[in-house]
């Protein structure tokens, strides 16, 4: 027991750390008219009566149970165990009506051994864990004279049958007390009466008894028969005493083996429950981690939407929506190698370049047709004022009239036209007007002899 004490119950009385205060027991309950303060009443006449009885002990205390047999014998139950005792002492051997009555304890019979208990099951303990099988009057774990536990205990009940039931079910399953795995065993208590014991009186007249009393108490003589077969039985006595210790030697060294197996695996599974733990807490900051990096993602790509809201003009953060083609400006003028351009009805149309006049591979090294771009308002439109004189130009130089009926043709998207022709102001780097028509205040460029005169 001193190995598995060590190892389960912390070992010298002191704790693991971590662990938890004991289990609170209560203290045991002062009950009265137990089974201990039961008497057995014997040898009484046949006449006697109940009246009697419990006058006669009545002196000594008070009387819960008195039951006459009506053949010799009864029972009586008293408040406690110091007046039964009292009670016995000055009742037992009392003459009634010519014959003398014997007072002993009665057998309790609803009582249980119990063996295999730790050192630290208190009486209070094994208390508290018999009284799940019924009402317990007394339970007590038996001590040495010096006051050390013996792993013995006797638990008293109130009724027989919880003794029973308590002796089936911890010899069909394993009960256990403390954290000790190691499980009790609960035998039927044997009637024992080591108070009175067997007196003079009480040893039935025989001739068995008789003849085994011939003799009184002695010690053998030398080379007599006595002496001889007196050594054979202490030769005996003593083979058994050796044999008894061998065999407790072999259970102790399987006690204690068993002991330290059991200390061993015990270490294995609290080893295994503090990696589950581990495992089960690092499931958990991983999955904190992942939350966190959800939210960080999260947050990142509305600071890089609201960024880029900000740098569009914020257009799209108060719901207009991206700008159409025909509300990007208007820019005259060259502006790449491919020249400018603008959204048509089909698409963009390209105005730069060398076939429009525009800065170009073939034009970088001539002069421009055309001067400056006409002037365009806030928006990247041209004038219409001015669209309107240039009309009036080639119409002059057609030999035309201007318009006098409306306002000039417009274009697609909005944009002013002369009639019979194209129009092209307010390209960057000057237009190019389409072929049959004449150019911009620059001269003729038709055959020579239908040059007109100015």
């Amino acid at each position: 027991m001193g190995g598995m004490s060590s190892g389960f119950m912390g070992g010298g009385g002191g704790m693991r750390p971590g662990e938890g205060d004991p289990l609170p027991i209560a203290e045991l309950p002062k009950k009265k008219f137990t089974g201990r303060c039961r008497l057995f009443v014997g040898n009484l006449p046949m006449d006697v009566k109940e009246a009697e009885l419990k006058a006669l002990f009545a002196p000594h205390g008070e009387i819960s149970e008195c039951f006459l047999s009506g053949k010799g014998f009864a029972f009586l139950r008293l408040d406690t165990r110091a007046h039964a005792e009292s009670a016995k002492e000055a009742v037992d051997g009392t003459m009634m009506h010519g014959r003398p009555i014997r007072v002993r304890f009665a057998v309790h019979g609803a009582a249980v051994r119990v063996k295999e208990l730790s050192p630290y099951v208190s009486n209070e303990l094994l208390y508290q864990a018999f009284s799940n099988f019924g009402e317990v009057e007394r339970a007590v774990h038996i001590v040495d004279e010096k006051g050390r536990p013996t792993g013995e205990g006797i638990v008293e009940f109130e009724r027989k049958p919880s003794a029973n039931d308590a002796l089936r079910q911890c010899k069909e399953n394993t009960f256990l007390l403390t954290m000790n795995p190691k499980p009790i065993v609960v035998e039927p208590m044997e009637p024992r009466d080591e108070d009175d014991g067997l007196s003079e009186r009480m040893i039935p007249r025989t001739q068995a008894m008789a003849k085994e009393r011939e003799m009184g108490p002695r010690f053998a003589n030398p080379g007599s028969f006595e002496l001889m077969f007196g050594q054979r039985w202490k030769e005996l006595f003593e083979m058994e005493k050796v044999k008894r210790e061998q065999l407790e030697a072999e259970l102790k060294e399987s006690r204690e083996r068993l002991e330290n197996d059991m200390e061993l695996a015990y270490q294995d599974y609290q080893t295994q429950l503090l990696r589950e733990d581990l495992e089960r807490r690092q499931q958990e900051l991983d999955r904190l981690e992942a939350a966190k990096r959800e939210r960080m993602e999260i947050m990142s790509r509305r600071r890089d939407e609201e960024r880029m809201g900000m740098q569009m003009g914020g257009g799209v953060m108060r719901g207009r929506g991206p700008p159409r083609p025909d509300d990007m400006p208007f820019y005259g003028g060259g502006g790449g190698p491919q020249g400018p351009h603008r959204f048509g009805p089909s698409g963009p149309v390209d105005f730069g370049g060398p076939r429009f006049g525009g800065p170009g591979p073939l034009m970088d090294n001539m002069p421009p047709f055309a001067g400056p771009p006409p002037q365009q308002n806030q928006q990247g439109r041209p004038d219409p004022n001015l669209v309107q004189g240039v009309q009036k130009l080639l119409q002059m130089f057609k030999g035309g009239q201007p318009n006098q009926n409306g306002p000039p043709d417009q274009g697609p998207n909005g944009q002013m036209k002369p009639d019979g022709i194209e129009f092209f102001g307010g390209m960057g780097g000057g237009g190019m007007p389409p072929p049959g028509h004449g150019g911009f205040g620059g001269g003729d460029f038709g055959p020579p002899g239908k040059r007109r005169r100015h």
